[in-house]
């Protein structure tokens, strides 16, 4: 596959995005926030759809919600770092509250960064340009 050198409108290499939420709300808010940072955003509300994106084009960065009726923000982390081995691309975990995440085995199974969802969604940016930049 050869590298993708496309620019956003602040010059920067775009980077693809994956988002997979079973709240369509969370989803609204992180897409249009990270596609006005100039990123191509893919959102997801099942698993099975994310993993055929995943097979087709490995993305620059995973979000994940924690806690999703059909498999947990855990599995979806446990598996993209299973299926691209050595090199998987980062995943950020996101929770509506800080009960939902165990830091300790996020950080076990390869969760780069973890965050609480919130409306100000500068702390995702932030994340988000830790990781990419």
């Amino acid at each position: 596959m050869l590298p993708d050198n496309s620019k956003n409108r602040k010059g920067l290499k775009t980077k693809k995005i994956l988002v997979i939420d079973d709240d369509p709300f969370a989803i609204q808010m992180i897409v249009t926030t990270l596609k006005a940072e100039g990123h191509e955003v893919l959102a997801f509300s099942e698993f099975e759809s994310l993993l055929q994106e995943l097979r087709r084009s490995l993305p620059d960065l995973v979000i994940t919600d924690v806690n999703m009726p059909e498999v947990s923000g855990f599995e979806v982390c446990r598996k993209i770092k299973e299926m691209f081995q050595p090199l998987p691309p980062p995943v950020i975990m996101v929770s509506a509250t800080l009960v939902e995440l165990d830091p300790i085995m996020a950080r076990k199974i390869g969760v780069d960064d973890f965050i609480v969802k919130t409306s100000d969604m500068a702390v995702l940016i932030q994340a988000v340009r830790k990781i990419l930049l």
